[in-house]
């Protein structure tokens, strides 16, 4: 009889469990088989340990960095493939050597629909003068949260003086700590996932005054772009002065004479702003490719 009045209760109990709305109890353990799975290494479709394996138990998935990865074709580029239909959205902007990469962006958006360019250039701006303009604020009020896949930012060619409410000296240890610190802040305003930030670091200059401003602030930019999982660095300084110092004309690739930098010193020439802009094309079309980091 005991035997029988167990059997009864679990029968009842399965019953219970597989009653249309009654799936509670089902669901909970399909979950916590799928938790234990996801708890592996050795779960991961694509050979990554970093699991990028979106979790479609968690009602949040659009708002996680998996999900970016979850919807590119080949599930590990940080950005899509642009294309007519699903264009890839940039804003550039800086101070005036910015122009550079905007002209050349908006010259290949207007050939190419696959790409939206938006420009913010700020003459005479830049990362010290924040009481002329600050950037910082500016891009966390305008920029930050924008529908922009890539931000492209260029600035420093005005830059070679002491902060007003900080280190005086240029190039001293203090001031080249405060850059650092600047330019982070705005490196962690912009970070999204899904996006990719590039910082073009500033050309060689004829003028004498600011000779030393590339190599000073050239390797903190670079430092905090360049190793970022979703940041990039472009060297302005090796692709229209590649012998270390400022030249108006350089040979391209066929070895043709092309004028690059403008007569005051310090700006693109056209052919300068086309070169740049290709660099940045190739880091934006590298993270939308399969492989690259």
């Amino acid at each position: 009889m005991k035997r029988w009045t167990a059997l009864t209760s679990l029968l009842g109990l399965l019953a219970m469990l597989f009653q249309p709305g009654a799936t509670s109890a089902q669901e909970m353990h399909i979950s916590n088989q799928l938790g234990d799975r996801r708890d592996t290494q050795s779960f991961d479709p694509w050979g990554e340990p970093q699991g990028r394996w979106p979790d479609l138990l968690v009602s949040e998935i659009g708002q996680e960095q998996s999900f970016y990865f979850w919807s590119r074709e080949d599930h590990r580029s940080l950005l899509p493939e642009a294309s007519n239909s699903r264009p890839i959205k940039i804003w550039v902007g800086g101070d005036s050597l910015a122009g550079g990469p905007a002209a050349g962006l908006r010259e290949l958006a207007k050939q190419d629909s696959r790409w939206i360019v938006v420009e913010d250039v700020r003459k005479s701006t830049g990362v010290v003068s924040d009481w002329y303009f600050d950037w910082d604020s500016h891009l966390h009020e305008s920029v930050a949260d924008g529908p922009y896949e890539v931000i492209v930012l260029s600035m420093g060619g005005n830059d070679w003086q002491g902060f007003r409410r900080g280190p005086k000296e240029k190039g001293s240890a203090e001031w080249i700590l405060e850059y650092g610190d600047r330019v982070s802040q705005m490196s962690l305003l912009l970070d999204r996932p899904g996006r990719l930030v590039i910082w073009v670091g500033i050309p060689h200059f004829r003028l004498p005054f600011m000779v030393p401003l590339p190599g000073t602030v050239n390797p903190i930019t670079r430092q905090i772009f360049e190793q970022g999982e979703r940041s990039d660095w472009i060297d302005a300084a090796e692709i229209v002065s590649p012998d270390g110092f400022w030249v108006k004309t350089i040979e391209d690739d066929s070895g043709n004479e092309i004028t690059v930098r403008t007569d005051d010193g310090t700006h693109y020439q056209f052919d300068g702003a086309r070169l740049i802009a290709s660099a940045v094309m190739n880091a934006i079309e590298g993270r939308s490719r399969l492989g690259l980091r």
